[in-house]
């Protein structure tokens, strides 16, 4: 079993305020149960927080202001190459703010390119912005793939949740009530976990790079104790990178037509092609059936719900249906843990990879790119050659446009290479997981059913 850690409060600055109470967060047996079996218990904050005076503050305090320690952290969403232990990075904590998140970033290192041998940082999600824009203009890394930047943290759906429940907060009963806000608590720190183990995963496939892990902004963004200073585009940056990627866009169509003498690359990108349309077709399925899986899980809320209503209007039924009830309550908790687990193992997987293909695609744009100005610059030495002049500032243009395109394309190989293993061990792992995840869960379920079956014979 994992180590247990506190919550510390931030706005106190302690881990843990005498008079209002703490979060526990507890790690189970397997890092392959984290998402789901993590058991978190927010006590009473006092008079303070209570029903009557304020109703929804402790789930206010939760969305506006939480923060999680995990000891040893291990992310569950193994999808970076393997580590060489030369350079190890984590996130320890992350604290989430009404505009943003802030993570802790714990870092050791035996590099010497690294002033300190271990170094703690804060940091939020426009910095990581900021990293992957300074590793994708650099023209020295045009034949790798740059790992895909992590997603924005997006939590306006759990406080549009918020907003409905605290509407229809006088048409609730308390018991209603109680479950609605475990509901947007649990909802919540599973979103709030996803989002800290993209952006730790995004750090993990820098720091596995033997390369992209000697960066300058790489070692910036571990090492530099401060702030970075980092601010969110405005609108004319916005606009600017708009117009930037419809020319990019137009670009890659005129190239798609490029003839290439390399077999390798033109079965791979073939192959990108087909794969990239396949797996967004699978993540629009698996999302589907993520919500479905979920939706069973509210409507066994909803029928213990009913039932739970039924035994206060019949007394002979009393018994009979407050049993019933209790066991739609904990069939609907194992749905909730399978409909989390789906979203892990496959959505958040077929997600990652719909990225980091679009990443290995911009790769072979930039190879192409190079190639097209190879072929131009060789044309331009045969004008030359005609007119004999400039000549030879043509063929050293030429030379340096064979030289990049050349590098480019034996880095790209490896790449390319690499990528194809990766893929392949990390959808291994993660469907061998989900499969031992559904016979676990099928498992309880029917051990649930069979207990609720046993004792509605006694009455």
């Amino acid at each position: 079993a994992g180590e247990k850690g506190t919550v510390k409060d931030p706005q106190e600055g302690t881990d843990r305020h005498p008079q209002r109470g703490g979060v526990m967060a507890e790690e189970l047996s397997t890092w392959q149960e984290v998402y789901h079996c993590w058991s978190v218990y927010i006590r009473p904050y006092g008079d303070g927080y209570s029903r009557e005076s304020t109703p929804f503050g402790r789930i206010d305090y939760l969305l506006n202001n939480f923060t999680v320690l995990w000891r040893e952290h291990a992310s569950t969403v193994s999808l970076s190459d393997e580590n060489d232990g030369r350079l190890t990075v984590s996130i320890s904590d992350a604290v989430s703010e009404l505009e943003t998140v802030k993570f802790t970033i714990q870092t050791k290192t035996a590099l010497p390119s690294f002033s300190q041998h271990q170094m703690s940082v804060i940091r939020c999600h426009e910095e990581f912005i900021w990293l992957h824009d300074m590793l994708s203009e650099n023209p020295e890394y045009a034949g790798y793939i740059i790992p895909p930047a992590p997603p924005k943290p997006d939590f306006e759906e759990a406080r549009d949740k918020l907003t409905r429940v605290t509407a229809a907060e006088n048409t609730m009963t308390e018991e209603e009530y109680k479950k609605l806000r475990k509901e947007l608590e649990s909802d919540y720190l599973a979103l709030f976990k996803k989002t800290v183990a993209m952006h730790e995963i995004y750090l993990l496939r820098i720091a596995a790079h033997n390369k992209l892990r000697e960066d300058s902004n790489f070692r910036v963004f571990l090492e530099y104790a401060k702030d970075l200073k980092v601010r969110s585009k405005n609108k004319k940056e916005i606009i600017g990178g708009f117009f930037k990627s419809m020319t990019k866009n137009v670009d890659e169509a005129l190239l798609s037509g490029q003839k290439d003498k390399d077999e390798f690359f033109i079965e791979r990108r073939t192959f990108l092609e087909d794969y990239h349309l396949r797996i967004k077709e699978t993540t629009k399925k698996s999302e589907s059936l993520s919500a479905s899986t979920n939706g069973l899980s509210f409507d066994y809320m909803q029928v213990a719900g009913c039932l739970a209503l039924l035994s206060t209007r019949d007394p002979s039924l009393q018994r009979f249906m407050a049993q019933s009830a209790i066991t739609f309550e904990s069939l609907q908790k194992l749905q909730k843990r399978t409909s989390t687990d789906e979203d892990l193992k496959l959505t958040d997987l077929f997600k990652y990879y719909q990225r980091e293909t679009q990443a290995a695609k911009s790769l072979l744009y930039r190879r192409g790119r190079a190639l097209a100005d190879k072929e131009i610059a060789e044309g331009k030495l045969e004008q030359a050659q005609k007119k004999f002049k400039d000549i030879p500032t043509a063929e050293a243009y030429v030379e340096d446009c064979k030289i990049r395109f050349e590098s480019i394309s034996d880095m790209a190989k490896t790449e390319l290479d690499t990528f194809k293993n990766r893929r392949l061990e990390t959808y291994r792992k993660h469907l061998v997981d989900m499969s031992e995840l559904q016979i676990r869960h099928s498992q309880s379920i029917i051990s649930e059913l069979t207990k609720g079956l046993e004792l509605l014979k006694d009455f």
